[in-house]
């Protein structure tokens, strides 16, 4: 955009200041984390607070990006997740092994070097009988797997489950059959809601433990 002080556009990576032999934009870098240089009050403790104030505001978004915003979570549910993404990559890995071939499994490139100078320039390839990285990786992760899921075991996750479900199931029928008192139904039509209606509960029961 234009500066509304000199009437020339400004690079948004110097200083914001202007110079006073051009009354241009300052050709200096800023301070880190500021819009302006030393010599136009890069000094000052404001300055210096607000320029610290962005670092940190900047070093708090790339930590989200990778991490992700910390949250408040049942030690058990989080051990859940944990299971569920450890199976998925588990899943994503064995298929990386499954592509490579028999050969590659056990044998393959330890050292490249690349030579540009000397008698023989090229890239010197060394070889050798070593279990493949992708192997390594997905025997890792299935002993991670086999640990969590122990560990979910040995937590009492299961049993949470099942109480969890039934006491959404029991949830789930009252606000039922409360609709169906509403709907001031005929004997026939209640006839039909009470063969219909666990027909459909168990087909949703079903869907979701598939």
């Amino acid at each position: 955009m234009t500066c509304a002080t000199c009437g020339t556009p400004h690079n948004p990576d110097k200083c914001n200041g202007h110079a006073k032999s051009t009354g241009k934009q300052c050709t200096a870098w800023p301070i880190k984390g500021g819009r302006v240089c030393i010599k136009h009050g890069g000094k000052a403790g404001q300055v210096r607070a607000a320029a610290e104030k962005r670092i940190q505001e900047a070093e708090a978004v790339k930590a989200v990006v990778t991490f992700g915003l910390s949250r408040e979570v049942d030690p058990r549910d989080a051990l859940l997740e944990e299971v569920h993404r450890t199976a998925g990559a588990v899943a994503w890995l064995h298929e990386q092994v499954q592509a490579l071939r028999t050969e590659d499994v056990v044998w393959g490139v330890t050292e490249e070097v690349t030579k540009d100078a000397g008698e023989f320039p090229g890239v010197d390839t060394t070889r050798a009988a070593k279990v493949n990285v992708w192997v390594e990786l997905w025997q890792r992760e299935r002993l991670h797997l086999v640990k969590v899921c122990k560990e979910a075991i040995g937590s009492g996750l299961e049993e949470r489950r099942v109480r969890l479900a039934e006491q959404q199931g029991a949830m789930l029928a009252g606000v039922i059959k409360a609709i169906l008192g509403d709907l001031d139904l005929t004997p026939e039509q209640q006839t039909t809601a009470a063969r219909v209606v666990p027909f459909r509960l168990r087909s949703v029961a079903s869907g979701a433990a598939a």
